[in-house]
């Protein structure tokens, strides 16, 4: 795919990229880099929406806006122009001129053979902690499984589901489950750079704090989740200095320091 984009984009004169994740903000960057002028065209209400919440959307739009990057969110494509070749990307009230159009909106579970075999499934298969499905004997994992509500489509969640399902079919570990995915996100594109981890909301707000420092003129924006003295989640966008440290106390669960500014002032 990589290779197949480069080979359009070097006969491309103006670029339309589909789909504003991880992998939407990445192409466009890149194709920037080879000097398109490039719209990224995102459905959600800002881009990165799973990860970032819109304080920080924002500073990674201005830093996309800063690099040539043109964004609409909030719309998507009613269809493409052109007979042969695409010459034009249509919007509900715009039409996009474009030469080369990349799609990057994230995967969908294959559900089909699993309806008709009368499986529960939802958005994907629904399977358990110990991945089973409904039906006796039949389990799965990856992009096609929705646990406790969530199809990760992502590989680190698949790998770790695989790890548990091997322990359970080899007998090496009869009782083993998937204990759920506690999704870390980074992001280096060219001068952008962002890092997100642990839930993108502000956690229930009786038992979670929120401490945000946000600087435009810097393009940096810092967002700590704690519950008690534990940290939740985080972002990062802009200034990635403190992000060691930070995954580092998020993962080993430690406590807080007095001061929880204290682990992102360090950066500033």
């Amino acid at each position: 795919d990589c290779r197949r984009v480069a080979d359009g984009a070097g006969r491309a004169g103006r670029a339309v990229v589909v789909g504003g994740g991880v992998l939407g903000v990445g192409v466009a960057r890149a194709l920037t880099a080879r000097g398109l002028p490039v719209t990224l065209v995102h459905r959600g209400p800002w881009l990165m929406s799973r990860q970032l919440d819109s304080g920080a959307a924002r500073i990674l739009t201005a830093g996309l806006a800063a690099l040539g990057v043109a964004v609409r969110t909030g719309t998507e494509v009613c269809a493409l122009r052109g007979t042969g070749r695409v010459t034009a990307v249509e919007l509900p009230d715009e039409a996009l001129p474009a030469s080369l159009v990349v799609f990057t909106c994230g995967v969908r579970p294959r559900t089909h053979l699993a309806r008709a075999a009368g499986l529960v499934v939802r958005e994907g298969i629904v399977v358990d902690d110990a991945l089973a499905t409904s039906a006796a004997g039949i389990h799965a994992i990856g992009d096609c499984a929705e646990v406790h509500g969530t199809v990760h489509g992502l590989s680190g969640p698949a790998w770790a589901q695989a790890d548990v399902l091997a322990a359970r079919l080899s007998g090496a570990g009869p009782d083993a489950r998937w204990p759920g995915s506690r999704p870390l996100v980074r992001l280096t594109a060219g001068p952008l750079q962002l890092a997100a981890f642990g839930p993108p909301g502000d956690g229930a707000a009786d038992t979670c704090d929120v401490l945000r420092v946000a600087d435009a003129r810097q393009g940096t924006y810092k967002k700590l989740v704690l519950r008690g003295d534990r940290l939740e989640s985080a972002l990062l966008v802009g200034d990635l200095s403190a992000v060691g440290g930070l995954i580092h106390v998020w993962r080993s669960d430690e406590p807080l320091p007095a001061d929880p500014l204290d682990l992102i002032r360090t950066s500033s």
